[in-house]
């Protein structure tokens, strides 16, 4: 019988980062990787309570990026710029949970 961390492990490959589930493969700083992409829009953050001091495509978009920590490699600081499928975005925060990062991205367009 396995550890509820093993089980929580175990779904976070085989559901979350699955490709025939929620993931897609993405370019992230040059090299190919299984991740989840999201999009929200600001009524959604907003109805989230995520903060976001921009403006929806007049100032850019926010994009958050769920990736394994071992795919990424180190804990990107605030400011630090990702590149997402050949776009430049600053790090707005990051969140490191069990393995996976979850870095938060403005992305002007």
């Amino acid at each position: 019988m396995s550890t509820f961390k093993e089980q929580l492990a175990s779904d976070l490959e085989n559901t979350f980062l699955n490709l025939d589930e929620f993931a897609e493969e993405h370019e992230v700083n040059g090299k190919t990787v299984t991740c989840v992409v999201q999009s929200p829009t600001e009524q959604e953050m907003f109805q989230q309570g995520i903060a976001y001091s921009g403006y929806e495509v007049t100032h850019g978009n926010l994009t958050i990026l769920h990736i394994k920590k071992d795919d990424f490699g180190d804990t990107p600081a605030e400011s630090q710029i990702v590149t997402l499928d050949g776009e430049d975005g600053e790090v707005q925060s990051c969140i490191e949970d069990m393995g996976l990062l979850s870095i938060y991205l403005h992305i002007n367009h």
